[in-house]
């Protein structure tokens, strides 16, 4: 699986929580100030809806950078090395045990 941007009209909170429950992510709505992490990876995947602010998702084993704003969804397979840099953010995050395939992995990637 491949990580996945993509470019949408703005959602709701309330539409990107709904979207991810109905997927089976466990969704939350949270705030990060201004950051860079460290390079690491989850064994579980993610998706992401940007509400405010801009997000720089790189990915480490080939060294792409994903740029991303509010309205875009962002997929991150379990297992793929990766570190954020940011301004200050808003997203809607959701979790769920790693997966084989999804609706959210399977759109084109920007």
């Amino acid at each position: 699986m491949t990580v996945t941007v993509t470019r949408r009209d703005e959602a709701s909170e309330a539409d990107a929580l709904t979207e991810l429950s109905n997927a089976g992510f466990s969704a939350e709505a949270k705030d990060y100030p201004p950051g860079t992490t460290k390079p690491h990876q989850h064994d579980y995947d993610i998706c992401l809806h940007i509400i405010e602010g801009e997000f720089r998702l790189n990915l480490v084993d080939d060294g792409d950078v994903r740029r991303c704003r509010p309205g875009d969804r962002v997929y991150v397979p379990a297992g793929t090395v990766h570190f954020e840099d940011h301004g200050p953010l808003r997203i809607i995050v959701g979790r769920r045990p790693a997966t084989e395939g999804s609706e959210f992995s399977n759109s084109k990637g920007a």
